[in-house]
């Protein structure tokens, strides 16, 4: 598990991609791979607007659940979110030209940590800590972006208050203050684009932590009697 700040959230969602492996090189596991339908317009949507998320693909059933979290546990090169610094790569903290260029030149094998990691957590990069410098940093990754998911019901406001703007803030309505969200999957609806990129512009002054969680770990770690329970009755978390 990671945690780093990040009180107030911005999500620039990735979409628009034709296949699985259109966003990086190749997986490190094997697994299906299936087109992903083009985000679709609909009356709802004002024209001007970012296009909706794509459709959710669900994968195939796995035939041995048990297996499957059996080679898991044998597996040793389950790193998760590797940490890139500006300073180790041999920039400074405001150089956002540099950093801008760093992530140009190297979007390929930052996607490619993003699939075999789960995540990669970026820090000490100044070029994150405004709006534009965000969506120039997400645009060199090749994320192209989409509506949030949760639009419909203006969960997320977002931040510079422009209706079509692709950064949202997190989930802080006041009617919810009182809320505890847990760990949870992102993106399991009937739409899910296939990443997200998560910032902080202005720490809290006290807690504000955000954790990210490895699901393999998860996975792996859970009882196998309980594994097998849960996937056996079908259950399909979804909002």
């Amino acid at each position: 598990m990671a945690k780093f700040s990040i009180p107030a959230i911005a999500m620039a969602i990735g979409a628009s991609v034709s296949t699985t492996s259109a966003f990086a090189p190749a997986a490190s596991m094997s697994r299906p791979t299936a087109v992903v339908a083009s985000p679709l317009q609909m009356s709802s949507v004002p024209a001007d607007s970012p296009p909706l998320a794509p459709l959710t693909v669900w994968g195939d059933r796995i035939p041995d659940i048990l297996e499957s979290q059996r080679q898991l546990r044998e597996r040793s090169d389950m790193e998760f979110a590797p940490t890139i610094k500006s300073c180790d790569i041999g920039l400074a903290r405001d150089d956002t030209k540099g950093q801008l260029a760093y992530v140009k030149e190297n979007a390929m094998e930052i996607k490619q940590k993003m699939v075999d990691k789960g995540a990669v957590i970026f820090r000490e990069f100044d070029l994150m800590k405004t709006q534009e410098g965000f969506v120039q940093f997400y645009e060199a990754l090749g994320m192209k972006t989409c509506l949030d998911p949760l639009h419909s019901v203006s969960a997320r406001p977002t931040v510079d208050g422009n209706k079509n703007s692709p950064v949202y803030e997190a989930v802080n309505k006041e009617s919810r203050k009182n809320f505890f969200i847990g760990m949870h999957n992102e993106f399991v609806g009937t739409r899910a684009p296939r990443a997200a990129a998560f910032v902080c512009f202005k720490a809290a002054e006290t807690g504000g932590e955000f954790l990210i969680a490895d699901g393999r770990a998860i996975f792996r770690d859970l009882k196998p009697e309980l594994a097998e329970k849960l996937y056996s009755r079908n259950i399909r978390y979804s909002v």
